[in-house]
Formats: structure tokens, sequence, C-alpha cells
């Protein structure tokens, strides 16, 4: 680790960020110019990083000394955070911990717009990248046809002039709340929009991961998934249902991530050259007592294939298993928080 960095150093690295920095770039109109041709968040092992947070900021550094793109996206390494009770502030639980989070996930409505730009603001300050959800002031149709672009816009706007990067969806897990066609004809409207006024924003889609791979045909992700424009980041919703309580008794059976999701959500997102990862995920009490390493085992798979981030979902709030993180499940959680980066 260094200690210090002189001034002249400083510059020249920014000198030669600003040549090499890697990554695609996106253009007036938003769309990416160039397209690499390898994994684009990939990138070689990781040098030394300086001490200072503002300096790997300018430089688009994570803690561990990856690179990440102007909108957050790591290129090595994955950022391990969660939610935390009802978007409330999570710096005494960090404190307690002796780490902070890599990233906040928090949910919004169309009128909540205020309280979302001060939490991300919060959130860059302390080192954390927001991961937002907004649930929309008009319907999916409405917002497809263009009466929510201006509300759109402004929250862009707003969000470009945060002082970071910042993770946007607009109605995650849409299964079942209407006509799916109407709701990806709205991410493609709504994608570069927020691409275009926010070069710091990576414009997401959250999915619940399951419809996609084993549910209707109408959830694939053939189907649900927009066309001819650029998404920077998928996000995924799967729990370990082990523990989790049916109509006679409680699921006996562990989600196999390894198997059953992680290579598949890889090769997607290869395919489609967008990022992806955990943007809920939870362990229930009794999982975690036939498991309790499930967290650092999982995260590890995850970073294996590709995924740059995990989000946990530490609340009781539309749960219906006790997620929460409380006892030895928490403490495990904060042993792999330890080691893993943050901006």
């Amino acid at each position: 680790m260094i200690r210090s960095v002189g001034l002249g150093v400083v510059v020249a690295l920014l000198a030669l960020t600003a040549v090499t920095s890697d990554g695609p770039r996106a253009g007036a109109d938003g769309r990416v110019d160039k397209v690499e041709t390898t994994s684009p968040w990939v990138s070689p092992e990781p040098t030394e990083v300086p001490k200072s947070t503002d300096v790997r900021r300018q430089m688009r550094m994570l803690s561990n000394g990856c690179n990440y793109d102007v909108r957050g996206i790591p290129r090595c390494g994955a950022l391990l955070g969660a939610s935390y009770g009802s978007n409330s502030s999570p710096r005494r639980w960090e404190r307690s911990m002796g780490r902070g989070l890599g990233v906040h996930r928090t949910y919004y409505d169309g009128d909540t717009v205020d309280q979302a730009v001060s939490t991300a603001r919060s959130d860059l300050r302390h080192n954390r990248v927001p991961w937002i959800s907004f649930k929309l002031p008009y319907s999916w149709e409405e917002m497809r046809d263009g009466r929510g672009d201006t509300w759109t816009r402004q929250l862009a706007r707003r969000m470009a002039r945060l002082n970071g990067p910042v993770w946007l969806a607009f109605h995650h897990e849409p299964e079942g709340d209407g006509d799916l066609r109407a709701w990806t004809a709205m991410q493609a409207r709504l994608a570069p929009i927020v691409r275009r006024a926010a070069p710091n924003v990576a414009y997401s889609i959250i999915l619940t991961g399951w419809n996609q791979l084993y549910g209707e045909r109408t959830y694939s992700l053939n189907k649900v998934w927009p066309r001819n424009t650029k998404i920077d980041l998928v996000g995924f919703d799967v729990y370990d249902k082990y523990g989790v309580p049916t109509e006679k008794s409680k699921r006996v059976s562990h989600t196999d991530f390894e198997r059953d999701y992680f290579p598949r959500f890889r090769a997607f997102a290869k395919r489609h050259k967008v990022a992806w990862g955990l943007s809920e995920t939870g362990q229930t009490d009794l999982s975690a007592a036939v498991n309790p390493k499930w967290v650092e085992r999982t995260y590890q798979s995850l970073s294996r294939h590709d995924g740059v981030a995990f989000a946990y979902f530490n609340t009781t709030l539309n749960s219906i298993a006790p997620w929460r993180l409380k006892g030895a499940k928490e403490k495990a959680f904060a042993t792999t928080l330890h080691n893993t980066p943050t901006l």
C-alpha cells in the first residue's frame, strides 16, 4: 500500500489514465462507439493503490486496485453490499462491522426523487456505489409513449451532478405486474435518455432470474430484453430458498447458484456485452445454521463467473422468510465484507 503520492506522480498517473482508460465510451447520443472484444469488466491484475480516496476516485480505481469505468462498473473484482432497513443509512451498521459496504441498494417511488438523490450523495461520500430502484410516476405504457421523458431526464440530470457513479433501475422484478412487452419497450425508451443525460449513471435492468431461466416462456431473457439500445448492467434477485415456508412445510433444498444460475447469467451477459450481478439475495436463518459460509462461498462463485456486485437483502420489509442479517449470520457477512472492495 502506498502511504503518500507526490503531486507529480498523481498528475502523471491521471494523464496516463486519460490516455489508456479502458472500457467502451458513450458518445453524444449515449451510445457506445467502440465495443471491446473481451469481457468489458475484466482487467489486468490490480496495481498498488494510493491511500487517498479522492485520488482513487479521480483515477476510477477501487480500493483493491481494480479500475472501474465512468459508470461504476468494475473491471475486476465484485462489490459486496446490501439494502438496509427501510432505505436507512447503513453508517452505524458499517461501523459495527468495521468495514463499509461496496454497494447500497435502495428503493423509491416516482415522487421521492429528493430522498433518492440525498441517499446517493451520502453513499458516494462513504465510498458506496448507490444501486437505486424506482417505481415510475406513470404506467409502463405511458412511459413507453413518452409521458415520463421529462421526469426521467430531470432525474438523470440530478444524478449527473453527483460526485461519482450511480446504478439506476426502473421497476425491478416486473414479472406479473403487467404487459411485459410494454415494460421492455419502456426500458428501451428510457435507457438512452438516462445515459445521454448522465454519463456517470449505469442503466440497469433487474429481473427475478428464476422466471427467466425456469418460468414461463414469456418471461425468458430473449423475450424481455430490450433491443437496439445499450444496457450497462443486469441484476437478478435470486435467494437461497432453503427453509422458506411453503403451504405445508419448509423447503428442504438449497438453491444451487453455482450450477443453476451463475453460468447462465455469465453467458447471457457476455453475449449481450453487459455486466451482471445479484441485485437482491438472502439466506434464511435455518440455512445459515447448516451452511454458515454461504455468503463467502456465493460471493466467491459470483466473482469467478464475472459478476460485479452482490447485494444482500438485509431487511424485514416485503419478506417471505427471515433474510435479515443477525447473530452468526451477520458475523459471517461482516467477515466476507472485510475482503471486498469499495470505491
